[in-house]
């Protein structure tokens, strides 16, 4: 009998965010699929949880991907996990899901925390559709052309940003959307976690005095002319 794959949650920064089935689910498996074993060793030792780990990240995966099917395919059970949130979401782990489905092996979605959705939840933002976009390019110019490409879409739409890049981003945001009102979390879930939301301007002076550290959800709200839509539909 072939095994499971079961895709599971973990927290985004709050070791108490773990769902009692993503525990039941780790201590049950005969081995972890991690994409940075050393981070998941926090969450796992946290959990007194012992297992043999396998680590992928988007170099290795497919190849790790057949020998993890292997295992699969022998009646062992796996748990794919990210260092936070959802896999497979702007992270490793696609490629492993496929093949499993390409091999007939079941896979399992274990639920639980994302940094997307619970950004949306505490944005005050109206939120009856969203795109998440993830992470940026580097270049400047790269992200100005999406974000202009992106400024006319009548929903918000989330991105991911580090440290290092935050101003710079938010400096492309005013010149690819103009005065759009944002919102930016810190460190969302830690000890630190901070909100900031306005328009753009507002934002960017506010984070010009700050001690940049940490990582970052940012939420560029759709345009004014469809909030009023939105608002008049609902009346």
């Amino acid at each position: 009998m072939k095994g499971i794959l079961y895709v599971v949650a973990t927290p985004i920064g709050n070791l108490k965010d773990i769902t009692l089935r993503a525990i039941d689910v780790l201590n049950e498996v005969d081995f972890i699929v991690a994409e940075n074993k050393t981070y998941s060793l926090k969450l796992l030792n946290h959990l007194n949880i012992k297992k043999r780990i396998i680590g992928i990240n988007s170099y290795t995966e497919k190849k790790k991907a057949k020998e993890i099917v292997e295992y699969l395919k022998r009646g062992e059970t796996c748990a794919l996990i990210t260092s936070a949130g959802t896999p497979c979401i702007s992270d490793p782990g696609t490629l492993l899901v496929n093949t499993c489905y390409e091999f007939g092996i079941e896979v399992k979605a274990v639920p639980g925390p994302s940094a997307v959705i619970s950004a949306l939840s505490i944005s005050g933002l109206f939120v009856d559709k969203f795109l998440f976009y993830g992470f940026l390019p580097q270049k400047k110019g790269k992200k100005i052309k999406i974000f202009k490409e992106l400024s006319m879409l009548p929903y918000p739409i989330v991105f991911f940003e580090s440290p290092r890049r935050i101003m710079d981003t938010l400096e492309c945001i005013k010149e690819g959307f103009n005065e759009r009102f944002v919102v930016v979390i810190k460190e969302m879930t830690k000890i630190y976690e901070y909100i900031k939301r306005g328009h753009i301007t507002e934002v960017m002076e506010y984070f010009k005095t700050q001690d940049i550290k940490g990582e970052y959800v940012i939420i560029v709200d759709r345009q004014q002319s469809h909030q009023k839509e939105m608002h008049n539909s609902e009346e």
